[in-house]
């Protein structure tokens, strides 16, 4: 036999589900937040990617300029591109998520915000380069990785409601 008290009330706090913020973020937050995984973290990782570049070519006997004109222009077809393109692409779903994440409601409206804002500053940088049909491609998919991110975000979201929400209280005889 239990020693609680049948007649006290349950502890309110027993039903929280600590993974579910009580109040959601601001879309401002959210967006920033969104936006400086995507882009902090796609640049830490070709920073990251370029160093290990040169690094591999340091072997080959090139001068320091031409090992940093190396790191600058990664060629796209080989493997380092390859690999800083798809983990451009993972950073660009995790700022979907965590700006999904933070704002708990209306996903939808404010990750399409951050991705536009995130295609918006990938169209001023590439303005800046030599722009290119390839270009305005990889911006388009920026765009689509932000927007499953914030799908799975929500997804998230909904599922960790769904469990915050007590069960009904059934009445037993």
């Amino acid at each position: 036999m239990s020693n609680s008290n049948p007649s006290k009330p349950p502890d309110p706090d027993s039903r929280k589900n600590p993974g579910v913020p009580d109040v959601p973020g601001s879309p401002l937050r959210a967006v920033l937040s969104g936006l400086a995984v995507d882009i902090a973290g796609s640049e830490l990782l070709n920073l990251l990617l370029a160093h290990v570049y040169t690094w591999s070519l340091s072997g080959q006997g090139l001068t320091d300029s031409e090992l940093d004109d190396a790191a600058l222009h990664i060629p796209l077809a080989s493997g380092f591109g390859v690999l800083s393109l798809v983990l451009g692409a993972l950073m660009s779903v995790a700022g979907g998520y965590v700006c999904a994440r933070i704002v708990l409601r209306d996903e939808y409206r404010v990750g399409g915000i951050m991705a536009a804002v995130s295609g918006m500053l990938g169209l001023m940088v590439g303005a800046s380069d030599d722009f290119s049909s390839l270009s305005l491609l990889l911006i388009l998919c920026t765009v689509s990785c932000n927007l499953l991110g914030v799908k799975y975000g929500s997804e998230q979201n909904r599922r960790l409601q769904a469990l915050s929400v007590p069960p009904s209280e059934s009445s037993t005889p």
